[in-house]
C-alpha cells in the first residue's frame, strides 16, 4: 500500500475538479470519462480495488461500482472513509436493491445511483458531491483554525493569569514590607478587599480579620467616618483624584491611633469605584511634638522672665546682677540649641538622611582625644576620668565624627550622673572580630525596669544628674541609631547602687554601612 500524501487542495493547477472512477467495465469507464471531461472535470480511471488504492490520490469525488470482478466496491468505500474521509463516494450498481443501498449508506457513501446512470442525474449528483466536499474541507479548516485559536487563547489566558498571580504576589510582598498600612477599599459600600501585614502593628488586627469588613470598623465613632466621606466628596467635586487628611482611628483594643491618610480614587466608567489608601501611624510624631513643646516651655519662660527683669531695670541694674542674668540667659539658649540640634539629628536619622563618611579610624586615639576634652569638666566635679586601652591601637572603618559623638555622649552622661570623688573609666579592647568601647562609672546605676527606656526618644530614668545638669533624653537614642548605621551593637550593663557601663562595639572589617 502506498503512502498517502497530506491533505491538499481538491483542484489541480487550472482549477479542474478531479473525479476518480472505479469500474471493471472498460466501456463504462470510457463513457464516464467522455461525459465527465466534457463537463469540465479531470478524470482518474481505475479498474480494480488494488488498482484503485495504488493510484488513488486527493480528488473531489469518487464514482465506484459496487460489484467488481475481483472484490467489492464497498471495500473501496471503507478504504476511502479511512484515508480520505472528506471525499464523497457515490456508489453505482447495475442490480440495485434496498439492502445494498442501505449497506452503502451505512458505510458512509455520499449517494447511491442505479445503472444506467442518466447524464443529467450524474452531473447533478457530482456537482452536489464536489460542493459537499468543498464545504466539508472549509468546515474542517475553520474548525482547525478555531481549535488553534482556542488553544492560543487558552495559552494567553494562562499566561495572563500567571502574570496577574505573579503581579499580585509581587505587590503583596512589596506592600507587606511597608511600615504603613495599605488598604484597597471597594465603593460604594467601602468594603475592605485587601490589607497588608502592617495593620497588625498599627491597628492590632490580622489582615484576614479586616477582609470583608467595611471601613467604619476602623473609626472610634461614626462622625470620624463621615468626615472621611465629606473630604472625599469635596476632593472629587474639585476634580482631584486623591486626598490627604489626619484622623483618629480605632485600634483593635479600643484605644485611639492618630494617623495620616493618603487616599487615591480609582474610576470605572467615570465613577469612583475603588480607593487605595496608605495609612501611617503618626502617634509618635504627636507625642514628639508634645514633648518638644514641654521641653521648650520652661526655658522660654525663663528667657521671658529674665528679659522682662532686664527691660524693667535696665537703667538701675548693677553689673553683678546683669552678669548673672546674662549668664542664665546664655546657658538657657545653649540648652535650647542643644535640644533643637538633637531633634534635627534624630529626625534626619529616622528619615534615612544620615550621611556616614567611613574611613579607617584609630579608635584608641579617638578615645584619648575625648577623654582629654572632658578631663576639665570632670575635674570641676572632683571626678577622676581615665582610660584603659589595649596596648595595640584599635582600628576599624567608621565615621570618626559620628563615633566620636557616641563616645562624647557616654562620657558626658557618666559625669552628669556620678557623685564627686568617684572614678570614670573609658575602656577599649578587641573582642574577636569586634572593637569594644565602654564607659564605666560609679554612679547610682539603673533599675532593671527602666533599662528598656534608655535608648528611646526622650527616654529617661529616675536617676537625676548630681550637679543640676540638664538632659534632653535624646542623646542615647541618637547614639543607638549611629551605631546601628555602622552595623554595630550598643548596650548597657548596670546594677543599682554599683554604677553602669555604657558600651558599643563595631566590626573590624565592616561592609558598607547600612542606611539608618
Amino acid at each position: 500500500m502506498t503512502t498517502l500524501p497530506p491533505l491538499s487542495s481538491p483542484v489541480d493547477k487550472v482549477g479542474q475538479p478531479t473525479i476518480a472512477v472505479l469500474d471493471d467495465d472498460a466501456t463504462i469507464r470510457e463513457l464516464l470519462q467522455i461525459r465527465l471531461e466534457g463537463a469540465g472535470y479531470k478524470v482518474l480511471l481505475t479498474y480494480s480495488y488494488e488498482d484503485f488504492i495504488t493510484h488513488m490520490t486527493e480528488c473531489d469525488a469518487v464514482l465506484c461500482d459496487i460489484i467488481l470482478a475481483t472484490g467489492s466496491g464497498l471495500h473501496a468505500l471503507k478504504w476511502m472513509r479511512q484515508h480520505y474521509p472528506n471525499t464523497p463516494v457515490i456508489i453505482m450498481t447495475g442490480a440495485p436493491s434496498y439492502e445494498t443501498a442501505a449497506e452503502a449508506i451505512r458505510l458512509g457513501a455520499y449517494d447511491y445511483l442505479a445503472k444506467p446512470v442518466h447524464k443529467d442525474e450524474l452531473l447533478a449528483t457530482l456537482a452536489r458531491a464536489v460542493e459537499h466536499r468543498r464545504l466539508a474541507l472549509e468546515k474542517a479548516r475553520l474548525e482547525k483554525e478555531n481549535e488553534a485559536y482556542r488553544r492560543e487563547l487558552e495559552q494567553r489566558v494562562a499566561e495572563r493569569t500567571q502574570s496577574l498571580r505573579d503581579s499580585q504576589e509581587f505587590l503583596t510582598n512589596l506592600t507587606n514590607t511597608m511600615a504603613d498600612a495599605v488598604f484597597s477599599i471597594r465603593l460604594p459600600e467601602y468594603r475592605i478587599e485587601y490589607v497588608n501585614q502592617a495593620v497588625s502593628q498599627i491597628f492590632g488586627y490580622q489582615p484576614e480579620e479586616l477582609l470583608g469588613q467595611t471601613l467604619p470598623v476602623l473609626y472610634l465613632e461614626e462622625a470620624g467616618f463621615n468626615v472621611f466621606i465629606q473630604r472625599q466628596a469635596a476632593a472629587l467635586q474639585a476634580g482631584q483624584n486623591e486626598m490627604r487628611l489626619e484622623q483618629l482611628l480605632r485600634h483593635k483594643s479600643g484605644k485611639g491611633v492618630w494617623t495620616e491618610i493618603a487616599a487615591v480614587f480609582l474610576h470605572i466608567n467615570g465613577q469612583p469605584a475603588q480607593i487605595i489608601s496608605v495609612i501611617r501611624d503618626i502617634s509618635q510624631r504627636s507625642l514628639l511634638l508634645g514633648v518638644v513643646a514641654h521641653e521648650l516651655r520652661s526655658p522660654l519662660a525663663l528667657l521671658k522672665g529674665f528679659s522682662e527683669v532686664l527691660l524693667d531695670d535696665v537703667a538701675t541694674i548693677d553689673p553683678e546682677s546683669l552678669s548673672k542674668y546674662l549668664t542664665s540667659i546664655n546657658s538657657t539658649v545653649v540648652r535650647m540649641f542643644t535640644l533643637l540640634n538633637n531633634l534635627l539629628d534624630i529626625t534626619s536619622i529616622e528619615l534615612g538622611q544620615i550621611s556616614l563618611v567611613v574611613e579607617p579610624v584609630n579608635l584608641s586615639q579617638l578615645v584619648r582625644t575625648h577623654v582629654g576634652d572632658y578631663t576639665y569638666i570632670a575635674h570641676k566635679k572632683a571626678i577622676i576620668l581615665s582610660e584603659r586601652l589595649a596596648s595595640d591601637d584599635l582600628t576599624c572603618s567608621c565615621d570618626p565624627a559620628k563615633i566620636g559623638q557616641v563616645i562624647a555622649n557616654f562620657i558626658d552622661n557618666g559625669i552628669k550622673y556620678s557623685e564627686p570623688g568617684t572614678n570614670i573609666e573609658v575602656i577599649g579592647e578587641q573582642r574577636d572580630a569586634q572593637i569594644w568601647v565602654g564607659v564605666k562609672d560609679q554612679g547610682p546605676g539603673i533599675k532593671p525596669d527602666e533599662m528598656q527606656h534608655l535608648f528611646k526618644n526622650f527616654g529617661k530614668t529616675s536617676s537625676k544628674p548630681t550637679g543640676g545638669e540638664k538632659s534632653t533624653g535624646l542623646g542615647l537614642a541618637i547614639c543607638k541609631k549611629i551605631i546601628e548605621a555602622h552595623q554595630g551593637e550598643i548596650g548597657v550593663e548596670s546594677t543599682p547602687g554599683h554604677g553602669s557601663t555604657f558600651w558599643f562595639s563595631l566590626p573590624i572589617s565592616a561592609s558598607a554601612p547600612l542606611p539608618a
